[in-house]
C-alpha cells in the first residue's frame, strides 16, 4: 500500500511539475507578443503611457479582456487552470492521506 501512495503522490507532483512548465512557457510567449506589439513611446511614463491604448500596460489589459490575440489568451487561460487544477489536486490528495494515513507517506 505505501508504494501505491508513493507512487500517486509522485504522479500528481510530476503532473503539477509538467504544468508549471506548460504555464510557464505560455506566460513567456504572452510577455514577448505583447512586448512586441506594444508602442514604447512613453511606456516608462505612467500618465503617458496609461493615455496610450497600445502601450504595454494597456495592452496587457486588452489582451486580458480578450480584444487582442484571443487564440493566445485562450492557450494560456487554459494553461493557467491546467496549473491551479493540478496543484489543488495534489495538495488535496496529500493533505488527506496526512490526515487519514501519515505512515504511507514518503
Amino acid at each position: 500500500m505505501s508504494y501505491v501512495v508513493a507512487a500517486l503522490v509522485l504522479l500528481l507532483a510530476a503532473n503539477a511539475l509538467i504544468a508549471f512548465g506548460i504555464a510557464f512557457y505560455w506566460q513567456a510567449r504572452v510577455i514577448f507578443t505583447l512586448f512586441g506589439a506594444s508602442n514604447w513611446d512613453g511606456a516608462y511614463v505612467p500618465w503617458k503611457a496609461l493615455g496610450n491604448p497600445d502601450s504595454p500596460q494597456n495592452s496587457f489589459g486588452r489582451f486580458i479582456a480578450g480584444e487582442i490575440f484571443p487564440e493566445l489568451r485562450r492557450k494560456w487561460s487554459k494553461a493557467i487552470g491546467y496549473v491551479a487544477v493540478s496543484f489543488l489536486t495534489l495538495f488535496l490528495v496529500v493533505g488527506f492521506l496526512q490526515i487519514v494515513a501519515p505512515e504511507y507517506l514518503p
